[in-house]
């Protein structure tokens, strides 16, 4: 027997089109965009409720291990791909970048991204995240909601999505979504792998990984414990770091 709701646990909305799934209008909206119908990828900052603390470590020791480790062989694989993006020629207002090859559309986000920060922020950026990725795959469901955190991640506060005109005259932002990351994941992994061809690299970058971790662990038992004395530590600690906050700006201080 053939049901008519929504196959997301927990869903009773009616399937939007049973002829090209089985999901609800917001489950296969989400599933085409993020890869999954109830995945949200996960935060690096701590102000959002997705917040994750081993990547989030991960992610900032490699910022650390990046200075220190010997990329010579990504960085030369990089460099080409990032030579043929500035090769490109700028866009039409008019051209929707979707239309083009999964590649180009790589391209052009690369080109924009070494426009805005430069080449060595746009590499450190896009290997930093696939390998904090890559050690907690367990994290994603699949592999497209790997490539959707690995891209997005890579670009989000990097660039500006680009946009196009419509035929009506609207703007309409470029959209990444999952189909277009899993197939830019497979153009780029082969080059984040040459990372790891220095066999001391994978050492170095666990040592990053675990003192980031560790650090972060000594500060949350010392909060917890001071909160456990004083309840209202937190509120007095954000009160002297306000009226700091203002001695330096009005008093000099």
């Amino acid at each position: 027997m053939t049901t008519s709701t929504c196959k997301v646990w927990g869903c009773s909305r009616p399937i939007d089109n049973a002829k090209y799934g089985k999901h609800c209008k917001q489950h296969r909206e989400a599933n085409l965009h993020n890869g999954h119908p109830t995945f949200k990828p996960t935060a690096l900052s701590k102000h959002h409720a997705s917040y994750n603390q081993e990547p989030t470590k991960a992610y900032q020791g490699g910022k650390k291990w990046y200075s220190e480790a010997d990329l010579t062989h990504f960085e030369n694989a990089f460099g080409r791909l990032l030579d043929e993006a500035e090769k490109l020629r700028a866009l039409s207002p008019y051209r929707r970048l979707g239309d083009l090859p999964v590649r180009t559309q790589l391209l052009y986000l690369l080109k924009a991204s070494v426009e805005a920060v430069g080449r060595h922020e746009t590499m450190k950026q896009w290997l930093c995240i696939y390998l904090a990725a890559n050690f907690k795959k367990a994290l994603f469901p699949n592999r497209k909601t790997l490539a959707i955190f690995v891209c997005r991640k890579s670009l989000i506060r990097m660039i500006n999505m680009p946009k196009h005109i419509t035929s009506s005259g609207k703007t309409k932002r470029y959209r990444l979504n999952a189909n277009r990351a899993s197939k830019m994941l497979d153009i780029l992994e082969p080059i984040f792998e040459l990372s790891n061809a220095p066999i001391n690299n994978v050492a170095l970058w666990f040592r990053h990984y675990s003192y980031k971790l560790n650090l972060s662990n000594i500060q949350k038992r010392v909060m917890r414990e001071k909160h456990e004395k004083n309840p209202n530590y937190a509120i007095s600690l954000n009160q002297i770091k306000s009226l700091k906050s203002i001695e330096r700006k009005y008093l000099g201080g």
